[in-house]
């Protein structure tokens, strides 16, 4: 009976696919995490949305902590876009300069702040897939 159940199982749902497995049939390699420093200028590659979230961790003050939106202008939200809002409180969170090139397909980000490194993302796109960016602080470099 219970030899007949697992093979049931197995018609319907297939077999289960371990961690490892998971990972050799990835469609997409692994991007590297973006460096820049404070202050600096990064241009993070992400497709063209309404709205950009990122998740912000190990600030000194946890208020940035957490996930937050950014809506991009488009002449019918003037009040709601433009800048970096926590996702719960809904309050601003201080960052660089953001914006959209739509020929470099990229997110801008000038004149950068500790509140802007972390993971960026779109949601989920058109191929069904959701897109991370990692954006890192430079290590300093060597006295």
């Amino acid at each position: 009976m219970i030899l007949l159940w697992f093979f049931t199982v197995v018609a319907v749902f297939g077999l289960p696919i371990m961690g490892e497995e998971l990972e050799e049939d990835a469609a997409f390699p692994p991007v590297p995490p973006t460096l820049a420093k404070v202050g600096g200028y990064v241009e993070i590659k992400l497709p063209q949305v309404a709205k950009y979230r990122r998740i912000i961790m190990n600030q000194d003050n946890p208020a940035l902590n957490g996930p937050q939106i950014y809506r991009v202008c488009n002449g019918k939200n003037k009040k709601t876009c433009g800048f970096w809002e926590n996702a719960q409180t809904k309050k601003k969170i201080p960052s660089g300069t953001t914006t959209y090139n739509k020929n470099k397909k990229a997110l801008i980000i000038k004149k950068l702040k500790k509140s802007d490194f972390g993971i960026y993302t779109t949601g989920v796109h058109t191929t069904g897939l959701q897109i991370f960016r990692t954006v890192q602080e430079s290590p300093a470099s060597g006295k």
